[in-house]
Protein backbone atom coordinates (compact mmCIF):
# COMPACT_ATOMS: atom_id res chain seq x y z
CA UNK A 1 0.00 0.00 0.00
CA UNK A 2 1.25 3.48 -0.84
CA UNK A 3 2.06 5.80 2.05
CA UNK A 4 1.70 9.51 1.55
CA UNK A 5 4.59 11.58 2.96
CA UNK A 6 4.16 15.30 3.61
CA UNK A 7 6.86 17.62 4.92
CA UNK A 8 6.42 21.17 6.19
CA UNK A 9 9.47 23.42 6.33
CA UNK A 10 11.74 20.37 6.45
CA UNK A 11 12.55 17.42 4.20
CA UNK A 12 11.88 13.82 5.23
CA UNK A 13 15.06 11.80 4.78
CA UNK A 14 15.19 8.31 3.26
CA UNK A 15 15.92 6.54 6.56
CA UNK A 16 12.84 8.05 8.18
CA UNK A 17 10.66 7.00 5.23
CA UNK A 18 11.90 3.39 5.40
CA UNK A 19 11.39 3.28 9.17
CA UNK A 20 7.87 4.70 8.77
CA UNK A 21 6.98 1.99 6.20
CA UNK A 22 8.21 -0.77 8.52
CA UNK A 23 6.35 0.63 11.53
CA UNK A 24 3.11 1.12 9.62
CA UNK A 25 3.37 -2.47 8.35
CA UNK A 26 3.54 -3.69 11.96
CA UNK A 27 0.47 -1.68 12.85
CA UNK A 28 -1.34 -3.04 9.78
CA UNK A 29 -0.75 -6.58 11.01
CA UNK A 30 -2.65 -5.66 14.18
CA UNK A 31 -5.51 -3.75 12.57
CA UNK A 32 -5.84 -5.60 9.31
CA UNK A 33 -5.66 -4.12 5.82
CA UNK A 34 -5.34 -0.33 5.78
CA UNK A 35 -7.27 1.80 3.35
CA UNK A 36 -5.14 4.95 3.79
CA UNK A 37 -1.84 5.89 5.46
CA UNK A 38 0.02 9.18 5.62
CA UNK A 39 2.96 10.70 7.50
CA UNK A 40 3.39 14.43 8.12
CA UNK A 41 6.69 15.92 9.30
CA UNK A 42 6.91 19.50 10.49
CA UNK A 43 9.86 21.39 11.93
CA UNK A 44 10.05 24.33 14.27
CA UNK A 45 13.56 25.50 15.18
CA UNK A 46 15.17 22.48 16.86
CA UNK A 47 11.91 20.52 17.31
CA UNK A 48 10.63 17.85 14.88
CA UNK A 49 7.03 16.69 14.92
CA UNK A 50 5.73 13.52 13.23
CA UNK A 51 2.06 12.79 12.64
CA UNK A 52 0.87 9.37 11.45
CA UNK A 53 -2.67 8.99 10.09
CA UNK A 54 -3.93 5.42 9.55
CA UNK A 55 -7.35 4.31 8.45
CA UNK A 56 -8.95 0.88 8.07
CA UNK A 57 -12.51 -0.25 7.55
CA UNK A 58 -13.21 -0.39 11.29
CA UNK A 59 -10.67 1.92 12.84
CA UNK A 60 -8.95 5.27 12.34
CA UNK A 61 -6.05 6.56 14.42
CA UNK A 62 -3.79 9.59 14.61
CA UNK A 63 -0.45 9.32 16.42
CA UNK A 64 1.96 12.12 17.32
CA UNK A 65 5.62 12.22 18.25
CA UNK A 66 7.92 15.15 18.99
CA UNK A 67 11.70 15.21 19.48
CA UNK A 68 14.87 16.95 18.36
CA UNK A 69 15.50 14.47 15.51
CA UNK A 70 13.35 12.92 12.82
CA UNK A 71 14.18 9.37 13.92
CA UNK A 72 13.26 9.99 17.56
CA UNK A 73 10.03 11.80 16.66
CA UNK A 74 9.06 9.00 14.25
CA UNK A 75 9.81 6.34 16.86
CA UNK A 76 7.54 8.05 19.42
CA UNK A 77 4.76 8.42 16.87
CA UNK A 78 5.00 4.73 15.89
CA UNK A 79 4.93 3.67 19.53
CA UNK A 80 1.82 5.77 20.04
CA UNK A 81 0.20 4.19 16.97
CA UNK A 82 1.05 0.64 18.08
CA UNK A 83 -0.40 1.23 21.54
CA UNK A 84 -3.66 2.49 20.02
CA UNK A 85 -3.78 -0.53 17.68
CA UNK A 86 -3.24 -2.92 20.60
CA UNK A 87 -6.07 -1.35 22.59
CA UNK A 88 -8.38 -1.57 19.60
CA UNK A 89 -7.47 -5.24 19.01
CA UNK A 90 -8.09 -6.07 22.66
CA UNK A 91 -11.52 -4.43 22.51
CA UNK A 92 -12.42 -6.50 19.45
CA UNK A 93 -11.34 -9.73 21.16
CA UNK A 94 -13.31 -8.93 24.31
CA UNK A 95 -16.42 -8.28 22.24
CA UNK A 96 -16.00 -11.60 20.44
CA UNK A 97 -15.56 -13.45 23.72
CA UNK A 98 -18.73 -11.88 25.12
CA UNK A 99 -20.67 -12.69 21.98
CA UNK A 100 -19.54 -16.34 21.95
CA UNK A 101 -21.59 -18.71 24.17
CA UNK A 102 -19.98 -19.93 27.38
CA UNK A 103 -18.53 -23.42 26.93
CA UNK A 104 -19.14 -24.36 30.57
CA UNK A 105 -22.82 -23.36 30.28
CA UNK A 106 -23.18 -25.40 27.10
CA UNK A 107 -21.54 -28.42 28.74
CA UNK A 108 -23.86 -28.19 31.75
CA UNK A 109 -26.91 -27.89 29.50
CA UNK A 110 -25.82 -30.89 27.43
CA UNK A 111 -25.10 -32.87 30.60
CA UNK A 112 -28.53 -32.02 32.01
CA UNK A 113 -30.19 -33.14 28.77
CA UNK A 114 -28.25 -36.41 28.79
CA UNK A 115 -29.24 -37.07 32.42
CA UNK A 116 -32.88 -36.40 31.55
CA UNK A 117 -32.69 -38.78 28.58
CA UNK A 118 -31.02 -41.52 30.66
CA UNK A 119 -33.55 -41.07 33.46
CA UNK A 120 -36.45 -41.24 31.04
CA UNK A 121 -34.98 -44.24 29.25
CA UNK A 122 -34.25 -46.12 32.49
CA UNK A 123 -37.64 -45.43 34.10
CA UNK A 124 -40.17 -48.28 33.70
CA UNK A 125 -43.02 -47.48 31.40
CA UNK A 126 -46.51 -47.71 32.75
CA UNK A 127 -48.49 -50.31 30.85
CA UNK A 128 -51.36 -48.97 28.84
CA UNK A 129 -54.89 -50.24 29.08
CA UNK A 130 -54.36 -52.26 25.93
CA UNK A 131 -51.18 -53.92 27.29
CA UNK A 132 -51.34 -57.75 27.05
CA UNK A 133 -49.86 -58.04 30.56
CA UNK A 134 -53.07 -56.75 32.14
CA UNK A 135 -55.11 -59.19 30.13
CA UNK A 136 -53.11 -62.17 31.43
CA UNK A 137 -53.20 -61.21 35.14
CA UNK A 138 -56.73 -61.39 36.60
CA UNK A 139 -58.11 -58.35 38.38
CA UNK A 140 -57.59 -58.33 42.15
CA UNK A 141 -54.95 -61.09 42.20
CA UNK A 142 -51.56 -60.20 43.65
CA UNK A 143 -48.44 -61.03 41.71
CA UNK A 144 -46.12 -63.06 43.96
CA UNK A 145 -42.45 -62.66 43.18
CA UNK A 146 -39.95 -65.22 44.35
CA UNK A 147 -37.29 -63.84 46.73
CA UNK A 148 -33.76 -63.56 45.45
CA UNK A 149 -31.65 -65.76 47.72
CA UNK A 150 -27.95 -65.09 48.14
CA UNK A 151 -25.53 -67.28 50.07
CA UNK A 152 -24.08 -65.55 53.15
CA UNK A 153 -21.53 -68.16 54.15
CA UNK A 154 -18.75 -65.56 54.19
CA UNK A 155 -20.73 -63.55 56.74
CA UNK A 156 -20.45 -66.36 59.33
CA UNK A 157 -17.37 -66.01 61.51
CA UNK A 158 -15.92 -69.37 62.64
CA UNK A 159 -13.95 -67.97 65.59
CA UNK A 160 -15.46 -66.37 68.70
CA UNK A 161 -15.51 -62.59 68.75
CA UNK A 162 -16.44 -59.96 71.23
CA UNK A 163 -19.04 -57.37 70.30
CA UNK A 164 -16.36 -54.68 69.85
CA UNK A 165 -14.30 -56.96 67.61
CA UNK A 166 -17.34 -57.81 65.50
CA UNK A 167 -18.23 -54.14 64.99
CA UNK A 168 -14.64 -53.27 64.04
CA UNK A 169 -14.48 -56.21 61.62
CA UNK A 170 -17.74 -55.22 59.92
CA UNK A 171 -16.56 -51.62 59.54
CA UNK A 172 -13.08 -52.51 58.28
CA UNK A 173 -14.37 -55.05 55.74
CA UNK A 174 -17.40 -52.88 54.84
CA UNK A 175 -19.86 -55.65 55.58
CA UNK A 176 -23.60 -55.15 55.92
CA UNK A 177 -24.09 -58.54 57.62
CA UNK A 178 -21.97 -60.41 60.15
CA UNK A 179 -22.95 -63.54 62.11
CA UNK A 180 -20.70 -64.42 65.04
CA UNK A 181 -20.66 -66.02 68.47
CA UNK A 182 -19.03 -64.94 71.69
CA UNK A 183 -16.76 -67.00 73.88
CA UNK A 184 -19.78 -67.89 76.03
CA UNK A 185 -21.49 -69.44 73.01
CA UNK A 186 -24.16 -66.78 72.40
CA UNK A 187 -24.79 -66.08 68.71
CA UNK A 188 -25.39 -62.57 67.38
CA UNK A 189 -26.37 -61.09 64.04
CA UNK A 190 -24.83 -57.73 63.23
CA UNK A 191 -26.46 -55.94 60.30
CA UNK A 192 -26.60 -52.45 58.82
CA UNK A 193 -29.92 -50.65 58.88
CA UNK A 194 -31.28 -48.44 56.15
CA UNK A 195 -30.23 -45.31 58.03
CA UNK A 196 -26.58 -46.52 57.98
CA UNK A 197 -26.30 -47.47 61.65
CA UNK A 198 -25.31 -50.96 62.79
CA UNK A 199 -27.83 -53.06 64.73
CA UNK A 200 -27.15 -56.25 66.72
CA UNK A 201 -29.62 -59.06 67.33
CA UNK A 202 -29.00 -61.94 69.77
CA UNK A 203 -30.18 -65.38 68.67
CA UNK A 204 -31.87 -67.37 71.43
Amino acid sequence: MEIEFTSRQIRINKAAQDAAREGIARVARMLGPLTAASCILSGERHLRRFEIHLKSRKFQLVAHGSSTTQAAALRLALEHAESQALRFRDRLRSRKRKAAPDVAVLDSQVGAKEKTVRKTAGAPRKPSRRSPELAVIPTGRKVIREPHLVSAVEAIQPHPLTMEQAVKKAESEDRDLLIFRTAEGTQFVLHRRRDGHMAMVALA
